[in-house]
């Protein structure tokens, strides 16, 4: 489903082929974020009010709660465990 053909299409159609896989263009942002922050905490120095800035978010709570989610920890505490426990 990936390509110019799909981008290219008007919003409504690239949403009703998203929800025939399963899916929706939040899942993907989220996705997205998800494995960024993760690269971002294990492979760089960036503190974390450049981190949430790299991800789109506006506020620090944001990228906080969104970690909690996705790695059941802190951001601050995943980037210390060097390796991540939870997809």
């Amino acid at each position: 489903m990936v390509g110019d053909d799909v981008i290219a299409r008007h919003p409504k159609t690239l949403q009703r082929r998203l929800a025939a896989e399963g899916e929706t263009f939040a899942d993907i942002v989220d996705r997205i974020r998800r494995d960024t922050a993760r690269r971002l905490l294990l492979s760089t120095t960036l503190d974390l009010s450049q981190l949430r800035r790299q991800l789109g978010y506006a506020e620090q709570s944001v990228l906080t709660r969104s970690c909690k989610r996705w790695f059941g920890t802190t951001p601050s505490a995943y980037r210390n465990s060097g390796t991540g426990h939870r997809v």
